[in-house]
């Protein structure tokens, strides 16, 4: 690193105090370090905690508002380098080293990534385009890809994981707070791209996003309200879209949640009153959002782009606990010692069961990725094949080795373990590429034929 490092991570909150504690924790396991941290929420961690990242800068807010949240961490923030992840989102060690390399192109002003949905592997959210009427357009992406400038339309950067250089946010104004939820990453992705940025998508750059309970849904994903969401539609037709027909981009909104409404009815979710209530939710936010005054965003001209992110690398280890579910509280003892001196830790549970994979965080800091032997890791695969144990386990290994490079694997069985005797304490050996930590008090060649 040729000087300090110049990133600032912002994470915005509002009360999900469990699952900003989480996120924190996940955060300070990224793989590089140096990076300031602002948290911008109603509900405080606690700074005593050994699990937080530092430096940490604590912002109290208690408006439900999160495009002026963001304007509070980014008017905190010393760093040029900005990356936002929400408090319902966990981030992949390699997140922000890997969405800060397309900063060292000078043209760029904004970055994101792909989400993955609650089981932490399924696609959640990939690339997106949105144009002046906040109509949406999927787009197929298997790389980093660079989006030009372009007056009518912009990649979404999605405000659960997107980086800007600080610059480029000053030059617009930054976030539009008339926006408290909902486009308001569509309106900076096409300001930003109107002002003259490229804009970067980055298809290994991922969040675990859980969709966490909120002011406006539930846990079950459905809504409480429709009134932000029709609030911000019309207000953004009425923004960006001068001489565009914004009323049949309007109804085709309108019919859309229509359609999302039908199937929590279908479900059980919702009744048709609460359908009806909805309904009339989402038709007021449309008169608000008509009649909102269209906020003075800055048009200042361009900055140069001549700053690239500096950093330091994180030189802890990952390590693989990978056991049977009856080996839990043993594991579990065992990841947090190794987590509190330092290490990055995953653990894999395996069942006797095709049970599918799933994916979670620790709050006191691992990930836990729980399955069957002979149960699916991606959603594609057969729902029942035979697999050995370590093979199953080696596999998902190969699978999260992407985005968390492996440094060992040990495989536990049965007996008593001292983590603070780990690497030390094993022989090395090689499997399928992997340092496996081998040692014949953890591991009994007796089960494992039977596996």
């Amino acid at each position: 690193m040729a000087g300090p490092c110049n990133i600032s991570v912002i994470v915005v909150s509002h009360d999900r105090p469990d699952h900003l504690r989480k996120m924190l924790a996940c955060l300070r396991a990224q793989d590089i370090t140096g990076f300031e941290t602002i948290v911008v929420t109603n509900t405080p961690p606690d700074t005593k905690s050994s699990l937080l990242p530092k430096p940490l800068n604590i912002i109290q807010f208690d408006q439900n508002n999160i495009a002026k949240a963001r304007n509070l961490g980014i008017q905190a923030a010393r760093r040029e380098f900005l990356a936002f992840c929400d408090d319902d989102a966990l981030p992949d060690p390699g997140w922000l080293r890997k969405i800060m390399t397309v900063f060292e192109n000078s043209n760029i002003g904004g970055a994101s990534g792909f989400t993955r949905g609650r089981n932490g592997i399924s696609p959640q959210w990939g690339g997106v385009i949105t144009n002046q009427l906040a109509q949406e357009t999927k787009i197929k992406l298997q790389k980093t890809t660079v989006f030009e400038p372009d007056a009518g339309s912009a990649p979404i950067l999605i405000g659960t994981n997107c980086a800007f250089r600080k610059s480029a946010l000053a030059q617009i104004g930054n976030f539009d707070e008339g926006f408290s939820y909902y486009l308001d990453d569509s309106d900076i992705s096409l300001r930003l791209s109107q002002a003259g940025w490229a804009l970067a998508v980055l298809p290994d750059c991922q969040v675990h996003h859980s969709f966490a309970a909120s002011a406006v849904r539930h846990k079950n994903r459905v809504p409480k309200s429709l009134l932000a969401l029709g609030r911000s539609k019309a207000y953004f037709c009425k923004k960006h879209a001068q001489g565009l027909q914004i009323q049949p981009a309007l109804d085709e909104f309108c019919d859309t949640q229509n359609k999302r409404l039908n199937r929590h009815f279908l479900l059980g979710q919702i009744s048709s009153s609460g359908m009806r209530e909805l309904q009339e939710t989402l038709q007021t936010g449309f008169t608000q959002g008509a009649q909102y005054l269209i906020g003075l965003n800055e048009n200042k001209p361009k900055p140069r782009g001549k700053d690239i992110p500096l950093y330091d690398d994180n030189s802890s280890k990952h390590i693989v606990l990978a056991g049977r579910p009856r080996d839990h509280n043993k594991i579990s003892k065992m990841a947090k010692a190794l987590v509190t001196a330092g290490n990055r830790v995953s653990v894999i549970l395996l069942g006797y069961s095709p049970k599918y994979m799933q994916v979670s965080f620790e709050h006191c800091g691992y990930w836990r990725h729980s399955g069957g032997q002979f149960g699916k890791i991606n959603r594609s695969e057969p729902i029942w094949r035979w697999m050995g144990f370590k093979t199953k386990a080696l596999l998902e290994c190969q699978r999260i080795a992407k985005t968390r490079p492996i440094d060992f694997i040990t495989f536990l069985d049965s007996g008593d373990f001292n983590a603070s005797l780990l690497p030390q304490k094993f022989e090395m050996s090689s499997l399928n590429g992997y340092n496996v930590l081998v040692d014949s008090a953890l591991w009994s060649e007796q089960d494992n034929k039977h596996q």
